[in-house]
Parts: C-alpha cells; structure tokens; sequence
C-alpha cells in the first residue's frame, strides 16, 4: 500500500493516510478532505470536553469574562447554575463540573481521543483513517452523555454540545476551525498538482510500497512551499555541530597567552645550544 504524509501549513494538521496506486486523484482528495475535517472535530471535542470535565459548562454570552468583583455592580447571575466548586479564572464556564469521578472518565477520553488522531502518530508511521476518528467521536460522546444525560443542563451554547450535535462554528479563525471544501482543494505532491481526472500510478509509478509526501492547499492559495531538503532532526545536528565548532574557533582566537615561548622546548636555539655547549667556545685539539 502507498502511504501518504499529508500536510498542510499547519504541523498539527499532519497525519499519515494508506491507500493504493489505482486510486483516483479526484476521490483520493475528497477521503483526504473528510478525513482532514473529521481529524480537526476529534481535536475541537477533546479540547472541549476537558475544559467542560475542568470547569463545567460555558455561561451565557453576555455573563462571560465578568468576574465575581463586577458581579456586583450588574444584575446579570454568574452562578446561575450555582456555586462554583472550580471557578474558571477567566470568567468563561460557569465552574460547576461533573462529579469527580465522572470529570475524570470525561477528561480520559478526551485525552485517548486526541492521542488517537495527534499529528505525533506520523513519526510512528500509524495511519488515521474516518473510521478511527468517528470512534473516537462516539466514545466522547457517550462521555458527555454520562455527564450530562441527554443533554440536561447541557447549555445549547456549549462547544461540546455543538460538537455532537454538528452544529459547531467553523468560521476559520483557529487552526482547529480551517475545513477544506474538496471542490476549492487541490492536491500537490514534488511541486506538482495533480489532477482529479488520473490516478496515483501515472505520478509515482506501479510501486505500492512508496511513501510520498502529499499537501492539501486551497485552490485561492496556489502552490505549497516546498519541502525542505533535510529533515528537521537532522537540521538541529548540523547547527548544533557548526555551534561547537564555532565556540571552538572563538577559544582559539581570544587565546593570546604567550608564556610557552619561555619554555626550553619552544626555543629556537636550543639545538645549538645543546652542541655548541651553552656558548662555550667549542677547543679543536689537533691529533
């Protein structure tokens, strides 16, 4: 099977895809855009649920980032659903979460899920497939079921409740929030773009164990910048190396100490010395 690093400008958006050289470009690109989506809804509900198992709920727009001080002075309830047992420092979630045990189900499968689909799993060569993501997506969500049955006391307004029920914000302002739309996506391998009417083979030939590095961009966006021509580890070794070799070559130059030259070794006339006798007439006897 080939196996696709797909790539965008974002390093946590990386994951490894497996698919074959018979496979069209057109609907290689649209697997790769839902599975690109369905990776970045799996991250959006994990972050939520571990906010919602650390504070609980997100308050009413209007009451959120006021704090206990300004409640005071406004008629609005910041606790309308009642007092807080973790308050939230920025005045965002109500600070009423689950029950202990139950935050902390909520808060291990959100951590299992975004493990499942991190963008570390490539180094590893592990390949993330829909399947992957939508089980990880039911496990959230029989999580805040447990926390919060059908719902109750669940705002509307909450991102894990949008989350589940798809109606969540995806307006682009977070790197979370950027889906590609497979009719405004190109697909780009080696500077290259494919094109949705022909197949991996007549790009990378009939090989199936190939590994190549694929990048989804928008179509407004142009040409990806290209890979560079070392990896990142091995980029770290080389300044590291010219690092050490350049504190070497600065202790070589602000060493000026020049006391060796009164050593016996270091003068240059110690081979006469040492046959013409310390400067000793040398006495000639005629045999």
């Amino acid at each position: 099977m080939v196996l696709l690093d797909v790539k965008r400008s974002e390093k946590k958006n990386e994951f490894m895809y497996e698919t074959t050289v018979k496979a069209n470009v057109g609907d290689l690109l649209k697997e790769l855009c839902e599975l690109h989506n369905l990776r970045l809804k799996v991250q959006r509900l994990s972050f939520a649920c571990k906010e919602l198992a650390k504070h609980g709920p997100l308050r009413p727009e209007e009451t959120r980032g006021i704090s206990e001080d300004l409640s005071k002075v406004t008629e609005l309830d910041v606790n309308a659903y009642g007092q807080p047992t973790r308050p939230d420092e920025s005045g965002f979630r109500t600070g009423v979460p689950p029950p202990p045990e139950v935050a902390d189900v909520l808060t291990r499968t959100a951590e299992e899920a975004a493990a499942a689909v991190a963008s570390e799993l490539v180094q590893q060569r592990k390949c993330v497939d829909k399947k992957v993501c939508q089980t990880q997506i039911d496990n959230m969500r029989g999580a805040v079921m447990i926390a919060y049955p059908a719902f109750h006391r669940l705002p509307v307004y909450d991102p894990a409740r949008q989350e589940l029920e798809d109606r969540e914000e995806l307006d682009g302002a977070s790197e979370l929030q950027c889906v590609l739309e497979p009719a405004h996506t190109n697909l780009w391998w080696a500077g290259k773009e494919l094109r949705l009417d022909q197949t991996l083979e007549q790009y990378i030939g009939k090989n199936e164990k190939t590994k190549i590095v694929a990048k989804l961009a928008p179509k407004s966006s142009g040409a990806p910048v290209r890979e560079p021509r070392i990896d990142e580890n091995t980029h770290k070794a080389m300044m590291a190396h010219y690092y050490r070799k350049q504190e070497e070559n600065k202790k070589l130059q602000d060493d000026e100490d020049d006391s060796y030259l009164d050593s016996e070794w270091a003068n240059p006339k110690a081979l006469k010395s040492a046959l013409v006798g310390n400067g000793r007439p040398v006495s000639w006897k005629a045999r």
